[in-house]
């Protein structure tokens, strides 16, 4: 390839050809273990979230003023060689790092991102928009794109998004199924429990820059303290894959809310966030806990199959702006690529 779009569009009614342009798409995720310990050397389990969505869409630009104010949802910025200075955003730095990797560095490219993840909340939607946004430049272009490359990509905006970030995120809103991820390797897990999830929204947003600083903090000041809180997320973790894989609800709940007292000692939790675990506790559900960051985001609660409803109005109850409900057969289920239908899932504002 020259660096040239690969193709032209033409309108409905044939007077004029439009600019090409290049479509891509991604997802939200989840953690279900191991934030924050995975990024001192624990694994994590995670799942992708397909019913939350992101898409971009990428046409060559020219350099000039830069757009990258974000909106709920909705954000568009300029990539490339565009003689602006100022810190970026980490889609802007994934979409550059691949068209360096292409040696397109002389390429601007106009990027708009729609994106139906929450954002701040600990649902992945930086990576998410990150890998959309590159998958959109690399169909502009008919450039084929790896799965190592794309991870790449996607992981150096993450870090300048999030400061050092494990990777975990940037596996998990890439995946088309839940995966145990350890030390920058992610490998698919399978789920026979027969469990529902409900995730829901505290309704503040979190900062995974700050929660990450913090914990390296708290772990930094004691490090015997830190040498018993990560050994005891390895053992959980540990027992929560094999409890995932050989259908153990109730312990698999049990090990969430030992992993949120983790969370808790780590200083990322927060009164609300206790509040919900509490009231998702009390309406039946196995177990419950932050995931994500912290300092707000989400809560995600383990429930039986069909008591998925009554613990989500609970938690709506107890101060959840919103929730969702991800059922038993999608999470048995390899997720569904983002050309796919959704996987059963509830929304509740």
């Amino acid at each position: 390839m020259n660096g040239q779009p690969v193709r032209e569009r033409v309108s409905d009614d044939a007077a004029a050809p439009e600019p090409a342009v290049g479509v891509g798409h991604s997802h939200a995720k989840a953690i279900l273990l191991g934030e924050h310990t995975v990024v001192h050397g624990t694994a994590a389990i995670a799942f992708p979230l397909p019913a939350l969505p992101v898409r971009a869409i990428a046409r060559p630009g020219r350099s000039g003023p830069r757009a990258e104010v974000a909106a709920e949802g909705h954000f568009r910025f300029l990539a490339g060689e565009t003689g602006e200075a100022g810190p970026p955003s980490g889609p802007r730095v994934a979409v550059e790092e691949a068209l360096r990797r292409w040696g397109m560095t002389g390429a601007v490219v106009d990027v708009v991102v729609e994106c139906d993840i929450p954002l701040a909340r600990g649902l992945g939607s930086s990576a998410a928009c990150a890998g959309a946004a590159v998958r959109a430049v690399a169909d502009l272009y008919g450039r084929v794109l790896d799965a190592a490359t794309l991870y790449d990509c996607v992981q150096c905006g993450e870090q300048v998004a999030h400061g050092r970030a494990s990777g975990i995120d940037a596996s998990a809103v890439l995946a088309n199924g839940p995966i145990l991820f350890h030390q920058g390797t992610a490998r698919p897990i399978g789920i026979t429990v027969a469990a529902d999830l409900v995730i829901a929204d505290t309704g503040v947003p979190g900062s995974t820059h700050e929660a990450v600083a913090g914990v390296r903090r708290t772990l930094d000041a004691d490090p015997r303290s830190a040498r018993r809180v990560l050994h005891r997320a390895t053992e959980l973790i540990g027992s929560a894959a094999a409890d995932l894989t050989e259908g153990r609800a109730a312990e698999l709940g049990a090990a969430m809310l030992d992993f949120q007292d983790l969370l808790a000692e780590l200083g990322v939790s927060t009164p609300r966030i206790d509040a919900l675990v509490t009231a998702a506790r009390d309406a039946g559900a196995f177990g419950a806990k932050l995931t994500g960051a912290g300092f707000g985001g989400c809560v995600l609660a383990l429930t039986a199959t069909g008591t998925a409803p009554a613990v989500s109005a609970a938690l709506r109850a107890a101060g959840a702006v919103r929730t969702w409900t991800v059922t038993a057969r999608s999470l048995r289920s390899p997720a569904p690529s983002s050309t796919a239908s959704t996987p059963d899932r509830e929304t509740h504002p």
